[in-house]
């Protein structure tokens, strides 16, 4: 039974086709056309094949294009104008009033016309002023309150100074308002004078008067008190360590000053390279001048710390990040 109900149903599907009148078509919908690829423009920078099929190699695969040359600018012939260039749109866009016809020569770096047309010298949108950066800078300005604020204290210390002029020297060296320092305290001479900022002058009087003399005194009770500070070099134009090249000496800019030797009454005393195996009394004040100097000043340069600093202490005032001190 169920073997005749199989072919009879078969039977049934095929038939109802006819019946309904659904049929299939006697040929199915065609494809469309494969779009045809444009040939490039004759101006375009096309690479050819060796097989001459433009942009494709003998395997049909694409060859990528060289970069565009750019154009080259005519050159200008007697009788015909000069072809507009994109300063014109860009003049419209900003609005502008150019003339057309008139082309501007080109900038230079900092926004300067080649060839300047005289006129008033104001800077206009067209030609902005160009911005230099002098060769020769002058001297960092002083705080005017700052700046007598020091001077009072030194004062109030007891030193002796004259106020001098401004320096200005070459490539940046000079002082806004220098001073002309004689004595430190009113019983200890800076041998000979020096010319400083009031800042280095101040800081090394105060580390005399605070800490230098009472630690003279400690450490030499049989010597007379201490009298003088004789300096190797204050204000002086030159690079660090006197090299020919390189960043330029904080003495050029009168923040250093080089102490070569103490004096106590006729007697003078040299700074000395401090060994850590010396336990004479003048080691060990050499030891703690070293220390004491870091208090004051940002920089110390001891005796023996390199090869250009082996008969001398280099101190200066130099401002450094977050208040960081170099003491060797």
């Amino acid at each position: 039974m169920k073997k005749m109900k199989l072919p009879m149903a078969i039977g049934l599907l095929l038939a109802w086709p006819i019946a309904t009148g659904l049929t299939l078509p006697l040929r199915g919908p065609l494809p469309k056309s494969r779009p045809e690829i444009a040939a490039p423009a004759p101006e375009t920078n096309t690479v050819m094949s060796s097989q001459g099929t433009a942009g494709r190699d003998a395997a049909g695969i694409a060859i990528p294009q060289n970069k565009p040359t750019p154009p080259v600018a005519k050159q200008g012939i007697a009788g015909e104008e000069p072809e507009a260039s994109s300063s014109a749109a860009e003049a419209k866009d900003t609005g502008s009033t150019a003339d057309p016809q008139h082309q501007e020569a080109p900038l230079e770096t900092g926004g300067v016309a080649k060839d300047d047309a005289p006129g008033d010298g104001k800077a206009t949108d067209a030609e902005p002023a160009k911005q230099t950066v002098p060769a020769d800078p002058p001297p960092p300005a002083e705080e005017p309150e700052a700046l007598a604020a020091c001077l009072a204290d030194l004062r109030a210390i007891g030193a002796s100074f004259e106020t001098e002029p401004a320096i200005d020297g070459d490539t940046g060296c000079g002082m806004a308002a220098p001073i002309t320092l004689k004595t430190l305290l009113p019983d200890v001479l800076l041998e000979p004078e020096a010319t400083l900022r009031c800042e280095t002058a101040l800081q090394l009087a105060r580390m005399t008067r605070d800490m230098l003399k009472p630690a003279a005194e400690a450490a030499f009770p049989d010597r007379k008190a201490l009298t003088g500070i004789r300096h190797a070099s204050g204000y002086v134009c030159r690079n660090r360590n006197g090299a020919e090249t390189g960043k330029v000496s904080e003495h050029a800019y009168g923040n250093a000053i080089d102490i070569a030797a103490l004096r106590f009454g006729d007697e003078e005393m040299p700074v000395l390279i401090a060994r850590q195996d010396d336990g004479t009394a003048e080691a060990a004040f050499q030891r703690a001048f070293n220390a004491i100097a870091c208090l004051y000043f940002t920089t110390v340069l001891s005796p023996g710390s390199d090869a250009t600093h082996q008969d001398h202490m280099h101190l200066d005032v130099i401002e450094r990040k977050s208040g960081f001190r170099y003491c060797r």
